[in-house]
Formats: C-alpha cells, sequence, structure tokens
C-alpha cells in the first residue's frame, strides 16, 4: 500500500449513529495523497452524507488529480469522544478507510471500507 493517514476527529456526539464523510486527494500515479481534517465532515444520516458527495469532490478538485470520497458509518457513546479515521490508497488506485473510536483509554475497530478500482474515483465534472 502507498500513502495512508490517520486524521484524528474530537467531538461530541448526540447521536449514537453517525455518518463520516472522508475526502481524499491523490496525483494520477497515486504515489502522493492528501487528507486532513478539514476534509472529513460528520453528519446525522447516510442520506446526508451521501448526497454531499459530489460537491466535496467538487469542493476539493484543486488539490489533485484523483478524488476519492467515501461515507463510513461509526457508533458512538454520547460523549465527547475522539474518532481515529485510517486510510491508504494502494498504487492500483484501491482506496481503503477503516475508523476507530477512542474513549476513557479503550479502542473500538469499526468495520473497514474499501473502494475499489472497479467503482472509478470521484472525479469532479468540468465547470
Amino acid at each position: 500500500m502507498f500513502p495512508n493517514a490517520n486524521l484524528s476527529l474530537r467531538k461530541f456526539f448526540m447521536n449514537t449513529l453517525i455518518f463520516i464523510l472522508l475526502v481524499v486527494s491523490c496525483t494520477d500515479d497515486f504515489n502522493s495523497c492528501y487528507s486532513n481534517n478539514t476534509m472529513a465532515t460528520i453528519y446525522p444520516t447516510a442520506e446526508a452524507c451521501e448526497q454531499a458527495m459530489i460537491p466535496s469532490t467538487k469542493k476539493f478538485a484543486s488539490y489533485g488529480q484523483q478524488i476519492f470520497a467515501q461515507c463510513t458509518k461509526l457508533y458512538t457513546i454520547p460523549h465527547r469522544q475522539e474518532i481515529n479515521l485510517i486510510w491508504s490508497v494502494t498504487n492500483r488506485g484501491n482506496f481503503l478507510l477503516q475508523s476507530q473510536n477512542i474513549s476513557h483509554n479503550m479502542s473500538t475497530e469499526n468495520e473497514t471500507d474499501v473502494l475499489t478500482t472497479s467503482s472509478p474515483p470521484l472525479l469532479p465534472s468540468p465547470s
């Protein structure tokens, strides 16, 4: 696997189920990828998260040539906690995303989402 990163979000959550949209930008050859906390947004529903995917890819289109966007669900405990998003992009363009809740020195891993090259990366439409 090639570029990967951890993103850490510290929030106070009221809902026990949230959806996080992560946007990652890569060069055409996938040798350099980028994301940060401004490219991760929390939504209360899967529908809201999915509806934000296209506008988010357009917003970050200037960051690189290949734009990946993925919604992942997370079960939370209704108090302040930290969430780690662990992502990587392979040299074949597979986008892998894993989330992890961290609360009171306990860690809970959530399911891993994989976006493969059979589903092409979301590219911004020409303006």
